[in-house]
């Protein structure tokens, strides 16, 4: 009566299951990690290439992933690492994209002025940032991951990951005082 899965069904189970998990940590992740990329100072091409490259690399790994409901951090992991490569291989240098200029309006008139000058603000003050202490910030701040995935990905203690977030936000803080005009509008 009752019907035994074959090892061929089971198996094109299992790779339907992979399909869905994978497409689904595609669509819930790959705008963070375009946004990461961006944010560290890669063009838009060279940032989608670098997103495609590392979800090659995870769906090569596919059969090695343990749980892949829980691919962000994974995935996270093998961008930043092929994001280095890329800018070694390149020699371009660490500053936020001209590309993140398209951002929403704000409805303050001053504030839409100043958008470009604001970001290169914000940039300046990440470039003089500790290396660590900037990926800390950028990885929550920017793209948007938990402490624990930021911890996972950079290899460091969750309380590690909190400190150097807070410690970077108090140096930008710093930094940034005189935009106080602008926040408050």
């Amino acid at each position: 009566m009752f019907h035994k899965k074959t090892d061929r069904e089971e198996e094109e189970t299992l790779r339907e299951r992979l399909k869905e998990d994978f497409s689904q940590a595609y669509a819930e992740h790959g705008p963070e990690i375009i946004r990461y990329l961006l944010s560290s100072g890669m063009q838009t091409a060279d940032a989608q290439d670098v997103l495609q490259n590392s979800f090659l690399t995870m769906w090569e790994l596919r059969f090695r992933i343990e749980n892949t409901k829980e691919l962000a951090p994974l995935w996270f992991t093998i961008a930043r690492h092929k994001m280095f490569d890329f800018f070694r291989r390149s020699r371009r240098s660490f500053s936020l994209s001209d590309e993140l200029d398209h951002v929403p309006a704000s409805g303050n008139p001053l504030r839409e002025l100043d958008q470009p000058y604001l970001r290169r603000r914000i940039s300046e003050a990440l470039r003089r940032l500790p290396e660590d202490m900037a990926e800390a910030y950028r990885l929550t701040r920017i793209s948007g991951l938990s402490i624990r995935e930021t911890a996972q990905i950079m290899e460091l203690t969750e309380s590690d990951v909190k400190s150097k977030v807070f410690r970077a936000r108090k140096k930008l803080m710093e930094s940034l005082a005189d935009l106080k005009d602008f926040r408050e509008n």
